[in-house]
């Protein structure tokens, strides 16, 4: 994979995942976000906040010091912090130096998330968080997982727009030969990369029999939509074979709708947050489950495959890639990515395609 020279590795202008809502509560959680140390907690009026996980006086981690109230203790000398990273309290000392704070980070709290923005506080305008409000729709059940990736955040945006390898790497459970095989439409904007596969007349993969109770041949389809600059939404679903229409609806279709979340940690580490709908049985906590443990399995794969190339680049920085027509959509997106990287590197703001 060839990230290309750039100044930084990330695109910091944007917003990330820093935590499932449900998890983040009143006590102090650390993370690595973009080799950056930060510290996550809730008020306890619930409010998010993110800090750097850094005390400025003598670099301890805030997170091995105490939350008292809305405020963080740093654990070796009792700098005491408040929400927005000032310092507000030094023992036997009245005056406090006005540098004495820590960098704050601009959070919100939307689709069940926590997000996070590393970049300039000024842009971080909460209309750019990336739409998962399927999450909030009564017509889908779902649930929701975190996984720690062995590899970079590019790899895995990369696994998530080349869904051929499902025939490959996931045949016991979300892919069969038909995905390799489909016709791939490739739209590349402004606001980011749509691939769309229609797989008319084909056997339904191992899951769709299994949970959707489909036997004979039907039609398939998958619209991957990739968020710049790595957030995914991936729409999947199935109808009992037609007259090879290519249409959502209808009383027989089922439809599965699942989104990704990739927040770069390290050059070679990732955090992977995800969430898998449905909208057939959806008063059926049993099929839920079960949905997302096959899926689950199939990102565990994922995760096998992610850090064998991680593996492989570091063993082989300059190592040569062969692209083929399958990676249309793959190679569209790393140029977005790419673009992105160019843009904030050099200060310009972003352009219409």
């Amino acid at each position: 994979m060839n990230t290309d020279a750039s100044p930084s590795p990330y695109v910091h202008n944007a917003w990330y995942v820093a935590a499932w809502a449900k998890d983040l509560v009143h006590a102090m959680r650390a993370i690595t976000i973009m080799d950056r140390p930060v510290l996550l907690y809730r008020t306890e009026d619930g409010r998010p906040i993110a800090l750097e996980d850094r005390c400025c006086h003598r670099r301890v981690p805030l997170s091995r010091g105490t939350l008292i109230g809305d405020t963080v203790q740093c654990g070796y000398h009792g700098f005491t912090f408040d929400c927005s990273g000032q310092c507000i309290a030094i023992p036997n000392q009245e005056q406090i130096p006005p540098r004495a704070r820590v960098k704050g980070y601009p959070v919100c709290e939307k689709h069940h998330l926590v997000w996070i923005w590393m970049g300039d506080p000024a842009r971080a305008d909460e209309a750019l968080v990336p739409d998962f409000s399927v999450l909030s729709d009564p017509r889908h059940a779902w649930e929701r997982d975190y996984m720690h990736a062995q590899g970079n955040y590019r790899l895995i945006v990369d696994n998530l727009n080349d869904l051929s390898h499902l025939s490959f790497v996931h045949s016991s459970t979300i892919g069969n030969a038909a995905t390799a095989l489909a016709e791939l439409e490739v739209s590349d904007g402004e606001q980011g990369v749509t691939q769309t596969r229609w797989m008319i007349d084909t056997p339904p993969p191992p899951t769709y029999q299994r949970l959707a109770g489909f036997g004979g041949p039907i039609d398939r389809w998958q619209v991957i939509a990739f968020l710049p600059p790595t957030t995914v939404r991936i729409r999947t679903g199935g109808r009992a074979r037609s007259n090879g229409e290519r249409n959502f609806d209808g009383d027989d279709t089922i439809g599965m709708v699942a989104l990704h979340a990739i927040t770069p940690e390290t050059a070679t580490t990732s955090h992977y947050f995800w969430a898998q709908t449905h909208d057939f049985r959806t008063d059926e906590p049993a099929v839920t489950q079960s949905l997302f443990q096959e899926i689950k399995k199939a990102f565990h794969e994922d995760l096998e495959i992610f850090a064998l190339q991680q593996a492989a680049i570091l063993n082989d920085p300059n190592g040569e890639e062969i692209s083929c027509r399958a990676d249309r959509a793959q190679i569209a997106v790393r140029r977005h990515i790419q673009r992105l990287l160019q843009q904030e590197s050099s200060g310009a703001p972003a352009s219409k395609d």
